[in-house]
């Protein structure tokens, strides 16, 4: 037996002898870091790891229940919360990883517009298949049923492999469809998939609206309790409620929440946007409805899970500046009011610009930092109505290209990293790093679809974000999209494909079963490695870290594609 192997059963025996935890309670800590911001739950992982701080209880005890899992299933590997104990920390902080099991290696692949549009429409397969309340008659997920009809604001999308719904995940997803949707039609139409698009974003944006309640005073966030959510596993129209409706955690007008009122804002602005050629009504009423929000996230100003008492720490953000400049973006989109490109420079001078704090102005982009998409959309209304007309612009345009060449490059700067075989990720980040990847090549087509057809610079960001594409799709030797291309995710962590057609009961028990999922989540992105390597990810139901799938993963890589289509002969 390897030293290595020998050392990580020691710790494993040693686990043993801790208290056991249920299987409902490992599955509940994986929200808790999801749903952190990717700076704060590296710099909390590192420092349990390595001081054994906060949380080390509860991980020892997880770690116990997974590997007296793995014992009875006559595994051979550790689990990997037992393997994640055992590894020592280096001086740099960084977690080692343990001995992978690759996948056998395949030809690099670069895909073209068949591919691109069979992903695509995988792609808005996986929103149908996320859809909470009463489903319509058009529904394509035929194992999917109506469930939590009785929630205070019925629909929306559930957040992950649970059922949470969390306004600032679905907003966030939404503005990337819708925006994908806009500039991107051509690629959508060369796909077909334009009114897919449209039913998406339109399912999205009719529950943010619907959380606007009491005439505009409060707003839902968040239905469901993660804690409460995560003792459950099983098909979501079986979850128990303990009443007529799940928990709701909402703000009023006395309440700070600018992040996620600015999100809001910005989706409920890019759905007015796409959807005003189809359906005028509904369109201004979005618009409408997004002023409002942005007025009342612009005026009091603050993070919104600081304002809520008992707020479940689910999907905190560390900024709010960004959500603000971007809704206001959109809001000049919607409106054309130019007072809207004035407000989106002010937030952005708020933020510290350029040359804004560590951990403010940033190249990241996720829910909790739109910094780089928000620059990409003032830059291209430059385009339109002329450079001058936007204030900022030159800022913009210098923040834009140091951004983007610290991903092409990736040589270290903000710890931006490229793995052997080319995916870019952050050398802080386990957790979502595909998702990160796609973030990035959707923002720099943005940019790249407003340059000359012959500009370098075009070129560059072209190629790169259908290099991070492909990567998903496969070109590394395997697929990391549910149910399309070679060796896909057959695992992956969501309670609702993991379980089998009724009649059959479905349980705590098809968590731990090898088997694959008797559903196909098609179109659903994985995580993927863990870093720092590309043979970090394994395709196992309880590996939330690198098989979960989520709608955030997805946002990025669905307009990318339909950006690759119409850019692309």
């Amino acid at each position: 037996m390897p030293q290595q192997a020998r050392v990580l059963w020691a710790t494993a025996l040693l686990l043993l002898l801790a208290p056991a935890a249920s299987l409902a309670q490992v599955a509940s800590r994986k929200l808790a870091n999801r749903g952190e911001s990717p700076e704060v739950h590296s710099a909390r992982r590192l420092s349990q790891a390595a001081d054994g701080g906060d949380g080390g209880q509860e991980r020892v005890s997880a770690a116990a229940a997974q590997l007296a899992a793995a014992i009875a299933q006559g595994e051979q590997r550790v689990p990997a919360a037992a393997a994640d104990l055992a590894r020592p920390v280096t001086p740099s902080g960084q977690i080692p990883p343990d001995l992978p099991s690759p996948p056998s290696p395949q030809p690099s692949t670069q895909f073209g517009a068949k591919e691109y549009s069979e992903v695509l429409e995988a792609c808005y397969l996986f929103y149908e298949a996320q859809r909470s309340g009463r489903l319509p008659t058009d529904n394509r997920v035929a194992w999917r049923a109506d469930a939590h009809v009785n929630d205070l604001v019925p629909g929306g999308w559930y957040d992950a492999g649970d059922y949470i719904k969390h306004a600032l995940t679905v907003a966030k997803t939404a503005t990337f469809l819708a925006w994908g949707a806009v500039d991107f039609q051509g690629g959508h139409e060369r796909a077909s998939q334009l009114q897919h698009a449209r039913a998406a974003v339109k399912w999205a944006a009719d529950y943010l609206r619907g959380c606007h309640l009491e005439r505009g005073r409060c707003y839902v966030g968040l239905i469901g309790n993660p804690d409460i959510d995560h003792t459950f596993w099983g098909r979501p129209q079986d979850q128990p409620v303990g009443g007529t409706l799940r928990p709701v955690y909402s703000w009023n007008r006395t309440m700070a929440a600018s992040d996620l009122l600015g999100t809001v804002a910005a989706s409920l602005a890019s759905a007015s946007v796409l959807l005003r050629p189809v359906n005028a009504t509904d369109a201004d009423s979005y618009r409408d409805h997004a002023e409002q929000l942005y007025a009342w996230g612009a005026s009091l100003q603050g993070m919104y899970s600081k304002s809520q008492p008992g707020y479940p720490w689910v999907y905190s953000c560390s900024r709010y500046h960004d959500k603000l400049m971007l809704a206001a973006g959109w809001l000049y989109r919607a409106t054309g009011n130019a007072s809207y490109l004035q407000a989106a420079h002010r937030h952005w001078r708020d933020a510290g610009g350029i040359y804004g704090t560590a951990g403010s102005v940033n190249p990241y982009v996720s829910w909790d930092s739109l910094y780089a998409p928000a620059a990409a959309l003032l830059l291209n209304v430059g385009s339109s109505i002329g450079a001058s007309a936007v204030p900022g612009r030159a800022e913009y345009a210098s923040f834009f290209s140091d951004f983007s060449q610290i991903w092409v490059q990736a040589t270290g700067s903000w710890g931006i990293v490229k793995t052997p075989k080319g995916l870019r990720l952050a050398n802080w980040s386990k957790w979502g790093n595909l998702r990160y990847a796609a973030n990035v090549a959707f923002t720099v087509l943005l940019r790249a679809n407003q340059l000359p057809a012959g500009a370098p610079e075009r070129a560059s960001l072209l190629a790169f974000a259908r290099s991070q594409v492909d990567y998903a799709m496969g070109s590394a030797g395997r697929s990391y999209v549910v149910g399309w291309g070679v060796n896909p995710p057959l695992r992956p962590h969501h309670a609702a494909a993991s379980c089998p057609s009724p009649p059959a009961s479905c349980s705590w028990a098809e968590f731990g079963s090898p088997a694959a999922n008797p559903q196909v989540l098609r179109g659903a992105l994985v995580g993927g490695p863990a870093g720092p390597g590309d043979d970090t990810y394994y395709d196992e139901r309880d590996d939330y870290v690198t098989n979960e799938v989520a709608i955030d993963y997805n946002a990025g890589l669905t307009p990318a594609l339909a950006g690759l289509l119409a850019m692309l002969a």
